[in-house]
């Protein structure tokens, strides 16, 4: 019994290791391992904090630098919109004063002031009104954010803002319109404009004189500051000077529209049947110019030499001039020589470097793409363009035209001889811009030979052009709308000719 105690005690004694499988190991032994174990595991978990404390402190540092970096580009763009702010205006002003040596117009001035105004003070609209003395009135030819108003008049006498302004010649600041008495909401009612502030500025010229209003309206943001009224007067300023300077360009050069027109119709009122020629070929001309869309410069060459075109003829006889009938041989030869007289004539006349080429164009008018014209027998693009332009224009007139020996022709007949002359007599590009006119601007132009009011039914004709009048005179199905052009044309063309009317075969 004991020994079997003993035994069994033996065995308990020998526990098996837990750590190293061995069977020697006690419990403290146990307990130690436990706690290599959880060492090992804080050890592991402070190093995994620090990795990641360290990962995060690294992140936060990026995040940081980058952070600062946009900060840094955030102020330095808000730096550079804010130096763009206050250059804006000068930006404006150097635009404005540039006009002056590229823009000799008042509307065109007037476009680039108006524009370069609304940019340079951030605000709706601009309107520059000039003072227009003789009726007392002040007037904007372009008025900004107003569509389909092209044109404003003021009363200086009026209650408008602007008249106020141009009446005191002070600076007017509003900035709530409809709180303040000087300002007139019928105006909007009648633009459909909504008007929120107001700065109105003077025009003076060097005798310190108003000449006319700057007004703005509807700032972006807030109102009209003391800043904007600053700036505001000087762009006024120089504004004043080009207005004048385009003001006496336009004087001088209505003054040398006149001149010339004088000149032409001294010729054409050498023979009351001619009377008008060369206003028409002139009005012709900047139609087509118009719709083949000549620059400005271009289109002042075209009108005085459009205008001038037949001064040669007042070297030749009156005789063979007015002679009714078909001239001869030696009779034509005369008439010919006028192209060589305008060429000659013209030359005299000091016309400026932008205008040096009208008496070459002028004396071109009778030349031909084929090289059978006179008087110099040009071929091609030998042929200035703008004279290929007042050619047809010319040829157009005087077959639609009552002259001595013959009545005005048939308008189909007359489509038929400009076809037949195509690329050979015309410039086919011309022929086909002249085919694309309104027809109630040719028929103007036509029925202004006959003096007087044009007829009111040439309004009816706005809606197609001159080629589509031929189609329909020639037997074309008419459209919509197009029943009776053919009649009423023809009435038109045909009134008032004599009894023994002819048409020329």
């Amino acid at each position: 019994m004991a020994k079997s105690d003993t035994a069994k005690a033996g065995k308990k004694s020998t526990p098996v290791d837990l750590c190293n499988g061995d069977a020697k190991a006690d419990k403290p032994d146990k307990l130690e391992c436990n706690h290599n174990h959880v060492e090992t595991a804080e050890t592991e978990t402070r190093s995994n904090i620090k990795e990641r404390e360290d990962s995060l402190r690294k992140l936060e540092s990026e995040l940081s630098k980058k952070e600062i970096g946009l900060i840094e580009r955030e102020i330095k763009l808000l730096s550079f919109q804010q130096e763009l702010d206050r250059l804006r205006p000068l930006s404006g002003l150097y635009r404005v004063v540039k006009a002056m040596a590229t823009e000799r117009k008042l509307d065109s001035m007037l476009e680039v002031i108006t524009r370069e105004t609304a940019s340079m003070l951030r605000c709706d609209r601009c309107s520059v009104f000039v003072l227009d003395i003789h009726r007392g009135e002040l007037w904007t030819q372009l008025a900004q954010g107003l569509e389909g108003h092209r044109t404003i008049r003021v009363p200086m006498s009026g209650n408008s803002v602007v008249s106020l302004c141009a009446r005191t010649g002070r600076v007017i600041n509003i900035p709530d319109a409809y709180s303040d008495p000087r300002f007139d909401p019928e105006v909007d009612k009648s633009t459909g404009y909504h008007t929120k502030n107001i700065l109105c500025v003077p025009m003076h010229n060097r005798n310190g004189a108003v000449i006319g209003v700057f007004e703005v309206m509807n700032k972006d943001i807030a109102t009209f500051t003391q800043e904007d009224e600053e700036w505001l007067q000087a762009l006024a300023a120089v504004a004043a000077g080009l207005i004048e300077q385009a003001q006496a360009y336009s004087e001088i050069e209505h003054f040398v529209d006149k001149t010339v027109e004088t000149l032409a119709q001294t010729i054409d009122k050498r023979d009351p049947l001619t009377a008008g020629h060369s206003i028409r070929v002139t009005r012709y001309s900047l139609s087509i110019g118009d719709n083949m869309a000549i620059s400005d410069d271009e289109k002042d060459v075209l009108r005085y030499a459009a205008m001038m075109h037949d001064y040669g003829k007042i070297g030749v006889p009156e005789a063979i001039l007015w002679k009714n009938g078909r001239l001869t041989p030696e009779e034509y030869a005369c008439v010919q020589t006028h192209a060589r007289l305008t060429y000659e004539l013209l030359s005299n006349l000091p016309f400026t470097n932008r205008l040096a080429h009208v008496p070459f164009i002028a004396s071109c008018h009778h030349e031909k793409l084929d090289g059978t014209g006179y008087y110099r027998g040009l071929k091609g693009h030998e042929i200035p363009f703008l004279a290929r332009v007042i050619t047809v224009s010319d040829v157009f007139d005087a077959l639609t035209s009552v002259r001595h020996y013959r009545n005005r022709m048939n308008i189909v007949k007359v489509y038929e001889i400009m076809e037949s002359g195509r690329d050979n007599h015309f410039d086919p590009e011309v022929v086909d811009a002249f085919y694309g006119l309104p027809c109630d601007r040719v028929m103007r132009v036509m029925e202004s030979e006959r003096g007087g009011q044009i007829p009111e039914e040439v309004d009816v004709f706005k809606t197609i052009s001159w080629l589509r009048l031929v189609e329909i005179c020639q037997g074309s199905k008419p459209k919509r709308g197009e029943e009776n052009l053919k009649d009423l044309f023809y009435r038109i063309y045909n009134a008032n000719l004599p009894p023994d009317y002819q048409e020329l075969d």
